[in-house]
């Protein structure tokens, strides 16, 4: 059951952001969530997947990292990751709640990104597992201090980054249990 929680997450959530930048090609924003904002129907869809996401990656989360395993802090940044994204998806990104947007969203993925680096590094995730997840970490990091340097769109990223860090950690998953 844990890996469908963190599959059925990340493939939804994945997905919906997929569908809305697609639904939305011929208006190109900045971010994911400058595209849910564009109309009602995609902003709902924004956060009901948020949301549905948030519930199943917390019961991974704890049955991964609280029961399996008995990392607390892994468990517990995830449950920050999951508040910081869950204001992301509430608080649209413009107006007077885009600043708040923005800070809950880079604190929620470096929360994320986080836990994910503590989890490779106190578990013992078996080969070729482990090599999996340290080559799709690559790319993950890369995207991450990238959008640093190149501000121009931040979408691209973001539409790669979450699907690759899903299998990340699936690949920890698998090869810690």
């Amino acid at each position: 059951m844990i890996y469908f929680y963190l599959l059925c997450g990340g493939v939804l959530v994945s997905s919906v952001h997929f569908y809305i930048v697609w639904h939305h090609r011929s208006n190109r924003k900045y971010s994911l969530s400058e595209h849910a904002v564009i109309d009602r129907k995609s902003y709902f869809l924004y956060l009901f997947t948020h949301v549905i996401m948030e519930i199943l990656f917390l019961l991974y989360s704890y049955q991964f990292f609280a029961v399996r395993h008995h990392l607390t802090l892994p468990y517990y940044l995830n449950i920050a990751f999951i508040i910081l994204d869950f204001i992301q998806a509430v608080l649209p990104s413009r107006g007077s709640t885009e600043k708040v947007h923005t800070v809950a969203a880079y604190v929620s993925w470096v929360c994320f990104l986080v836990s994910g680096l503590i989890a490779l590094a106190k578990l013992e995730v078996l080969e070729p597992y482990k090599t999996i997840a340290i080559v799709l970490l690559v790319p993950i990091l890369g995207m991450f201090l990238y959008m640093h340097v190149n501000r121009s769109k931040l979408y691209p990223y973001q539409l790669l980054v979450v699907p690759l860090y899903v299998i990340y950690m699936l690949m920890i998953t698998i090869g810690a249990s």
